[in-house]
């Protein structure tokens, strides 16, 4: 970091208000509305001091839908110069345990509007689903118990798989296509203290991210839903890393079931190895779950790496 921008990136932090946004956004994104209610000063003075935190590289922005999020910037700079900041704060300062309270009752509002578009926080597999803690079994048993890095879940929901990745992740990102299922992710983020997990809204057949920059990604139940299938996965495997591995937990038939037509809803061992295949990718592990019928199931995959010939003899 240069002295020029050491010197802004200092003053942005040292600003009493600004110092508020960052206590606030070290706990979760939030929107402009959201933090002007909290700090009861005027929308164009908000956006301001926002602006100046970003531009000293401290916060990042990003839209969804008709809303511009905020959040701390995930570059480890960054992250340690605001955890350093607010680390010098009495925890039970009043003006910063309100500012907490405020933004906890925001969240909670936010929820409470999740929850009354039922429709679009139900699963499209509902009732195959299998529950929480079994499905975390497996996934546990897959991944191991070392650290994940960065993680995009797409088809979060909820989030309640954001709950168990977050404490060993770097960073954790949620997509879904629902609106209202974004809103509670993300609320309930909040409720979690998951500072290092933001929500965004994307779609599996054209994902808003940057080429091989995760190291987990996790399709969760959207292949089964999705109209085209060769898409998500092709999307998936670009923006994993040569190393990383991929996670699709959904309805997956095993082949000896299939004595007749596809299952309605629901993919097919052997279809869906072909087709990772096909978008460069292979099968590494197979997990189904017990349940009513073996339908329910974990894969894990990989990029597929083909040797390189050297010209010689070999």
């Amino acid at each position: 970091m240069s002295f020029d921008l050491a010197s802004r990136t200092l003053k942005a932090a040292a600003d009493p208000t600004r110092l508020r946004l960052l206590a606030l956004l070290d706990r979760g994104e939030a929107t402009v509305g959201e933090l002007q209610a909290i700090l009861e000063q005027s929308q164009p003075r908000v956006s301001r001091h926002l602006r100046l935190l970003s531009d000293a590289g401290l916060v990042e922005r990003f839209r969804d839908g008709h809303w511009i999020y905020y959040r701390v910037a995930t570059t480890p700079a960054a992250r340690a110069l605001v955890r350093a900041a607010i680390d010098t704060l009495d925890p039970q300062d009043v003006e910063l345990l309100a500012d907490r309270a405020a933004l906890d009752r925001v969240k909670r509002e936010r929820q409470r509007d999740a929850f009354g578009d039922r429709s679009a926080l139900t699963s499209t597999l509902a009732g195959a689903r299998p529950g929480e803690a079994e499905l975390r079994d497996v996934v546990d048993e897959l991944l191991g118990d070392g650290a994940v890095g960065e993680v995009l879940d797409i088809g979060c929901g909820g989030g309640s798989l954001l709950r168990w990745l977050a404490p060993r992740a770097r960073l954790v990102v949620g997509a879904d296509v629902s609106r209202s299922a974004r809103v509670l992710a993300r609320s309930r983020a909040h409720q979690w203290g998951l500072s290092n997990c933001t929500i965004r809204d994307a779609d599996v057949e054209h994902l808003p991210f940057d080429d091989a920059c995760f190291d987990l990604v996790i399709l969760d139940e959207v292949l089964s839903a999705t109209n085209d299938r060769d898409a998500g996965l092709r999307e998936a495997l670009r923006v994993l890393r040569p190393t990383g591995r991929l996670l699709i937990l959904d309805r997956i038939w095993p082949v000896a079931t299939q004595l007749g037509p596809n299952p309605e809803g629901g993919l097919i061992d052997n279809q869906l190895s072909a087709a990772l295949a096909a978008a460069g990718g292979r099968v590494t592990a197979r997990r189904w779950l017990p349940g009513r019928a073996l339908e329910y199931a974990v894969f894990t995959a990989a990029p597929a790496y083909t040797l390189q010939r050297t010209g010689s003899d070999d």
